[in-house]
């Protein structure tokens, strides 16, 4: 979506807020309780036991709904290990830890020192409550770093809550009825999570700061690259409505879609609600009883394909049938939204796993026109579950905007994942002592601090370098050779811009690839080009000599070059 041509006015009447987490992995060479390598396998995987985890009470002595959630799902956790995956018992909670891994530390106190965030005096790790099987332990480690920072945006300035470093999660490989199955490459890698204000007015706002954070995390050249690296979390609500997480947004080019997209849902949600009011009906009029059918009625569903074991059933809706068709987002309706809530709690593998029962069906069963009459199929002891949670969505129609966690969908909607988490779901990790931070290991991270993005602008910008070559300087990760090699040269800036990222990145394109000398290499050889009274342009052809044969003197691609 185009940012420039969208007119945004309606959702900023509607008091649209958003605010961003933003999950980047760190380029270390460890992870993060532990000194083997951090890598993703690619080898063939072998199979691990499976296992069924289960929900713990926080410090409080409650138990967080989303793990309650997660439990009832009753899934069955399948993991994929290799050799190279370099998972150890300390992943799986199973022999003591290592004090986190200092080059992470610094890593994540360098990355909150960029956002302008006060430094804790002390890293206490806390354990955070995941019973989805991504974490074999059932918890996840993760500490905060930094606190209230702020970053110059548009015409403002953007504020953080904190910055928190902890490990990453498995990778899911597939998830099908009661069987979820995990790669573990990735567990325990380090990463940095940045949590902003809910301070993005728009969607085309909160895709912007995206891009801003991203740049300010590479600005540091301590973080990973690549699919994979980095994943957004991305917090919308309207006035009236709640919070919405849509968990895990792989690309930043998804957020203003998606942004856009949930503010209109909740829209659609608080006018069902609205109707609900009107129309005079009460939560009270619903309860969870499923109705299960025999021969006859199964035929009359049009039901030909029940398994062994399987039956049918039906849940009624006293006065709801009119809102089952109610649009909520493009293309979908209230009764998806239901739909999603079994599928994910009850499990269900129809596709559909809830649909409007045929009106053969609804003769047989006596319901008048204003009912709902919901037909589900599966094992027997899962319907029981599915008429609950069909009732339990219907309900909290009547708040409006149910606190969830939604994940992100290629067009731009969302699907429910799980209840949005509560504080009670973290806890103490009493394993690990806290680690100081010394004002010595402060003043020396923040004296060898980069520039930060719009530092580097404006300085490029007096220069006479585009914002575009600004950009791709900033983004390629070459922004500190350019500030290297400037000084020593005296072609254009604008010039050395275009070499170091343009020229660069077309070398690879063209065989002769200029990054895999190094990026010393590559400064040394344009500053000696200089030196000789070579041209920018000349230089580029010696970098494609030398980057052709590395065997090649600087001297005798100088003279192929002429």
């Amino acid at each position: 979506m185009s940012s420039g041509a969208v007119d945004y006015s309606e959702l900023v009447e509607l008091g649209f807020r958003c605010g961003l987490e933003t999950h980047q992995q760190l380029a270390t060479s460890g992870k993060l309780f532990r000194r083997g390598p951090a890598t993703i396998g690619n080898d063939e995987p072998d199979s691990g036991p499976p296992g069924h985890m289960r929900p713990m009470p926080s410090e409080s002595g409650e138990y967080d709904g989303t793990a309650l959630m997660e439990f009832e799902t009753r899934k069955r956790v399948h993991y994929l290990l290799d050799d190279d995956d370099g998972v150890c018992t300390c992943e799986t909670d199973g022999t003591h830890l290592l004090s986190a891994d200092p080059e992470t530390v610094e890593s994540a106190i360098e990355i909150a020192m960029m956002f302008g965030m006060s430094i804790v005096d002390e890293i206490h790790f806390t354990r955070k409550h995941y019973i989805d099987g991504s974490m074999p332990t059932g918890f996840q480690r993760t500490a905060v770093v930094g606190v209230n920072g702020s970053i110059p945006f548009l015409d403002r300035t953007l504020g953080f809550h904190r910055l928190s470093l902890e490990e990453d999660a498995c990778r899911m490989v597939d998830d099908v009825g009661r069987h979820v199955l995990y790669r573990t490459d990735r567990l325990s890698m380090p990463l940095v999570e940045s949590a902003t204000k809910p301070e993005f007015h728009t969607p085309a706002e909160a895709a912007a700061g995206a891009a801003l954070i991203g740049e300010v995390m590479r600005s540091t050249r301590r973080v990973r690259r690549g699919i994979g690296s980095v994943r957004q979390d991305v917090n919308v609500s309207i006035r009236g409505g709640t919070r919405v997480e849509i968990k895990g947004v792989p690309r930043i080019g998804m957020i203003e879609r998606l942004c856009t997209v949930e503010g209109y849902r909740q829209k659609a949600l608080l006018d069902i609600r609205s109707a609900l009011s009107d129309a005079g009906l009460e939560r009270d009029s619903f309860a969870a009883s499923p109705r299960f059918l025999d021969g006859m009625e199964i035929e009359a569903a049009g039901i030909a394909d029940l398994a062994p074991g399987e039956t049918a059933a039906v849940q009624i809706l006293p006065g709801f049938a009119v809102f089952l068709d109610r649009p909520v987002q493009p293309g979908t309706t209230f009764l998806d939204e239901i739909d999603g809530r079994v599928r994910v709690i009850a499990c269900l593998e129809s596709r559909p796993c809830v649909s409007k029962a045929s009106e053969a069906l609804r003769a047989s069963l006596g319901a008048s026109p204003e009912d709902a009459v919901l037909l589900f199929h599966g094992p027997r002891e899962d319907l029981a579950a599915s008429a609950r949670e069909i009732v339990i969505r219907v309900c909290e129609a009547f708040d409006g905007v149910p606190p969830e966690t939604r994940q992100a969908l290629p067009g731009g909607n969302t699907a429910f994942k799980r209840m949005l988490s509560g504080p009670d779901r973290t806890y103490p990790d009493t394993d690990l002592p806290p680690q100081v931070v010394s004002d010595e290991l402060r003043a020396g991270i923040a004296a060898r601090l980069k520039p930060r993005p719009w530092e580097r602008r404006a300085a490029y910008r007096s220069m006479g370098v585009s914002d575009q070559l600004a950009g791709r300087l900033i983004n390629w990760e070459t922004a500190d050779l350019f500030d290297r090699v400037r000084p020593e040269v005296g072609w254009p800036p604008a010039t050395l811009a275009w070499l170091l990222t343009d020229r660069l990145r077309g070398s690879r394109r063209d065989g002769a690839d200029w990054a895999a000398l190094g990026e010393e290499r590559v400064g040394s050889i344009l500053i000696e080009c200089f030196e000789k009274g070579v041209s920018a342009k000349g230089a580029a052809r010696v970098m494609d000599a030398v980057a052709s044969d590395p065997g090649f003197t600087v001297q005798e691609a100088i003279s192929r070059a002429r």
